[in-house]
């Protein structure tokens, strides 16, 4: 488990949801902007969600927490936190992993100024 701590506030979650919050977070400054997730938490022994704004101008320090039961399945909140469209591509073995297209494969590559060159050409 891991200590989240932002704003002033102490959160508790799986390392695997901190690892990939703070890669995310790190991305979204590196861009310049900011970005609200979510993420799960423990409190007092039970599940919970938080929201965090991440990026440029908020802090967010990751550390070791101590615990004594099993550990919750965070698993497919982590998933989603790397499916963030900020967060960075992954590498195996010095190959940068091809990403699923959300349009299969289609490549969508809109021209705006198509109805204006149409225009002119009457």
């Amino acid at each position: 488990m891991k200590l989240v701590s932002y704003a002033g506030q102490q959160l508790v979650t799986t390392d695997d949801v901190a690892e990939a919050l703070v890669v995310l977070a790190a991305e979204v400054a590196n861009e310049g902007g900011s970005q609200a997730v979510r993420i799960p938490i423990v409190v007092d022994g039970q599940t919970d969600m938080a929201e965090l704004v991440v990026g440029l101008g908020n802090d967010v320090l990751v550390g070791p927490h101590a615990s004594t039961g099993t550990d919750p399945d965070f698993t497919d909140h982590a998933a989603r936190l790397r499916a963030h469209p900020f967060y960075p591509k992954r590498i195996m073995d010095g190959t940068v992993v091809a990403e699923e297209k959300p349009f299969g494969e289609w490549d969508l590559d809109v021209d705006l100024d198509a109805s204006a060159r149409a225009e002119q050409g009457r």
